[in-house]
């Protein structure tokens, strides 16, 4: 639970002829995270695929193409299982089926696509035009005279040049739409002109009749596309509705096949016999050699590598964490997987990371409304990570409603007592964040130095396993006592110095100091001029806390704004103003809630990333991939 999943080193070896039903037997099992060989050398060579993985792979391929085609993402659930023999069987044939079916279809759409890109590039063109009643094919092919059909900011004024033209204006757009005729030796003086006038040329397509009349006709054209288009569309649909169950049994045993043919390629093979090297959860190992045992009747290897220590950097990391705490590990995973040496702080992440986002968002309403986003999210989205996240958000939503009873807050408002909406409610102690600040501000301090009291002992825990327990003082512990050496110098020299009182030398004093003095000789020891250079950011820890805080009192600051904005400017107004007051409300709120998810989550995985993390977690790990695959739509 506080460490990653123990893990062991195992070699297994034996004779070709046992290599396919050792992969079957792996694969099953999906446990074994195999380490890929790379060093060749005259003895020992890298296994070569087996004859199907090319076939294999390009049917998978032309299958994953006609699953995008038919929008099939493999996120589906299907009812019930396929077996492996009744794809096989089939899997060639109904492919190209299906492959031939989807292709006409998918042709046809992009033949009406390209059809509509046509017509609306046309209509693009002719609609400056709209308007003008001559045929589009006397736009052009004169000799002496020159024709500017297009648009331009402003109209043209050639007068000066020329008074033997013709031009058909129309408004367009913030400028005009113009056709304008001219004698042919003017036409680079006009052309001069109509450029000064920001004036861009329309290339006409060769269409008879009047803009107008076309354009209605290319309307109808592109009215009849649609409906062919929604045709085929439709036709993708049934096709994907009769083949969906098919598609997604047949790109799994593909993947499993697949998987299986090149399976040899990660390992260290010689003419007659191969040896595959790789890593197996320890619970997982007596069930794994069990069956290899089987299935070759004793003639392959399965041995455990104990001969040498292994770097904890080789070794590959499964976390193994309680079913409530495993959405926290999508958290720890975004610093960094712990190394297999190192302690997992998934636990301390779940039960420290929504206390102190409620300790900061700590309102009844708010709390409900994350809630219902969570669960929302829960149900509609697929995605792990997603759903790891919104599961989150519940258990933080959960204790944001309990410490909205202790702070008696309802989006901004008082719930209980003489002035809130429940007047006669006074059966438990509240502590209301504005009256009392500093009571909170103490509070938020001491869960400060609790915090980076936990992260000292445990890095001293992991110090101690990497290095030995001298190391483990000289890093950890000396900061252990700087941190409470310090707090004990605080508590006494604090109330006098705000009093403006003299200091005097108590026992709590003294031991405070004695406490000190020894971390900082235990540091200089250990670290060197570079642990005292950073002193100071032990100080910054503590008071980075006060975060939770001002980040509270900054949400509830807001929601007081929104309740008393709306009452003063409409609820206080009676009549339909209500109207509008409920509707500054529920923005208001919906964009506080945004900014308390936002600010609250955020701050409190900053709490943990920068000033708890570093005291014990470097992280590193490599991530545990198992040779197999989760079955999901198909069955052995």
């Amino acid at each position: 639970m506080f460490e990653p999943q123990a893990m062991t080193k195992v070699i297994i070896a034996g004779s070709k002829d046992y290599m396919g039903v050792v992969i079957d037997a792996l694969h099953k099992h999906n446990v074994m995270h195999i380490v890929d060989f790379v060093n060749e050398d005259n003895d020992f060579k890298i296994g070569k695929p087996y004859a199907t993985a090319t076939k294999l792979s390009e049917r998978a391929v032309s299958l994953r193409s006609m699953a995008s085609y038919l929008s099939i993402t493999g996120k589906e659930d299907t009812p019930g299982r396929h077996p492996e023999d009744a794809i096989a069987d089939e899997i060639d044939e109904k492919t190209e089926r299906l492959s031939f079916e989807v292709t006409q279809v998918t042709h046809n759409i992009s033949d009406i696509d390209s059809r509509i890109k046509d017509i609306n590039d046309k209509k693009r063109l002719l609609d400056p035009l709209k308007s003008f009643d001559l045929p589009l094919d006397l736009y052009g092919g004169y000799r002496s005279l020159a024709v500017f059909v297009g648009t331009a900011k402003e109209l043209p004024t050639i007068s000066d040049i020329t008074n033997d033209y013709e031009l058909e204006t129309a408004p367009y757009m913030r400028g005009h739409a113009i056709a304008l005729f001219v004698p042919r030796e003017f036409e680079d003086d006009v052309l001069k002109r109509l450029q000064e006038q920001g004036y861009s040329a329309l290339s006409l397509p060769e269409i008879q009749g009047t803009p107008k009349d076309i354009l209605a006709d290319l309307d109808a054209q592109l009215i009849e596309l649609e409906t062919k288009k929604e045709t085929s569309q439709e036709e993708l649909r049934t096709l994907r509705e009769r083949y969906i169950d098919y598609i997604l049994a047949s790109d799994e045993y593909l993947s499993i096949a697949t998987q299986k043919a090149e399976a040899p390629l990660r390992f260290a093979t010689t003419k007659n016999a191969f040896i595959i090297e790789g890593w197996i959860p320890t619970k997982n190992l007596a069930d794994v050699q069990r069956d290899v045992d089987s299935v070759t009747d004793g003639h392959v290897m399965v041995a455990t590598d104990e001969s040498e220590q292994i770097s904890a950097e080789k070794v590959p990391i499964a976390l193994e964490n309680p079913m409530p705490s495993q959405p926290f590990e999508v958290l720890v995973k975004a610093f960094a997987l712990p190394k297999y040496n190192e302690i997992d702080p998934t636990m301390f992440v779940a039960l420290i990371y929504p206390f102190l986002f409620a300790l900061m968002l700590g309102d009844i309403g708010y709390g409900a409304v994350i809630i219902g986003i969570g669960l929302v999210v829960q149900r509609r989205l697929k995605s792990k990570g997603i759903r790891d996240l919104a599961r989150i958000l519940v258990y933080a939503g959960v204790l944001s409603v309990v410490f909205g009873f202790i702070y008696n807050e309802f989006f901004g408002v008082e719930l209980f007592g003489a002035s809130g909406l429940i007047p006669s409610f006074y059966a438990y102690p509240m502590v209301p964040r504005f009256d009392n600040i500093a009571t909170l501000l103490v509070f938020t301090l001491v869960i400060g130095i609790l915090m980076l009291t936990l992260g000292y002992i445990l890095g001293f825990v992991n110090e101690y396993r990497q290095h030995g327990v001298k190391h483990a003082v000289f890093t950890k512990a000396s900061w252990l006592l700087l941190l409470w050496g310090g707090v004990l110098v605080v508590i006494e020299i604090l109330p006098p110095l705000t009093k403006a009182a003299a200091i005097s030398i108590s026992p709590a004093l003294l031991a405070g100091f004695g406490i000190a003095v020894i971390g900082l000789v235990l540091l200089l020891v250990g670290e060197g001029i570079v642990g005292i250079t950073e002193l100071p950011t032990l100080l910054s820890n503590v008071l980075s806390y006060s975060r939770l805080l001002s980040i509270g009192v900054s949400s509830l600051g807001i929601a007081l704004a929104v309740n008393k904005l709306s009452y003063a400017l409409f609820f206080s107004k009676g009549g339909f103003f209500v109207i509008f007051g409920v509707i500054l409300l529920i923005i208001g709120h919906a964009v506080n809630t945004a900014l308390g998810i936002l600010d609250s989550g955020l701050q409190s995985l900053r709490l943990h990333y920068v000033e708890f993390f570093t005291k014990f977690y470097r992280g590193g790990g490599m991530k545990y991939r198992p040779f197999g695959l989760i079955r999901k739509y198909t069955e052995e």
